[in-house]
């Protein structure tokens, strides 16, 4: 079944076009914006990252740019968000950690083979999210508070 998602600009409640991630004083933002009011936020803040020291990389799940768009939200860096690179901030590594921990404990529960350590097979993870879905719960980084 294909799923439409609709982007409300956060600012201004029109249509909006994507979903800007940002970071600032160690907490990560999301907000979803039209265009217009992406470009002027990544303006305002330009000055300052110009001068800014880069010390990493977040890699957050996005979400479609297009409000036309009916895919579900695909990462950002092509690997699944719950994998750990270590690009994240320790909260957000923690959050990884703790989906990781709760697809385990589930698929053990739910008849799939999951060892105590290692990689979780894709189609656990698939099924546990589905589950979620089923019971109306949020999936994905928002199952464990991360937007």
């Amino acid at each position: 079944m294909a799923k439409k998602i609709v982007l409300v600009d956060d600012f201004d409640g029109e249509p909006a076009s994507e979903t800007v991630v940002f970071g600032l004083d160690g907490e990560a933002w999301s907000i979803d914006l039209s265009e217009e009011h992406a470009e002027e936020l990544r303006a305002a803040i330009a000055p300052y990252q110009k001068v800014a020291t880069r010390i990493g990389r977040f890699k957050p799940e996005r979400r479609a740019r297009s409000a036309a768009s009916s895919r579900s939200s695909p990462p950002s860096n092509g690997r699944s968000w719950y994998k750990s690179d270590r690009s994240g901030s320790r909260q957000v590594e923690r959050a990884k950690k703790e989906y990781r921990d709760r697809v385990k404990e589930w698929g053990r529960k739910n008849g799939y083979k999951v060892g105590q350590r290692g990689v979780v097979a894709d189609e656990v993870y698939h099924a546990y999210e589905e589950h979620l879905r089923k019971k109306g719960l949020p999936t994905g980084p928002a199952a464990v508070g991360l937007t």
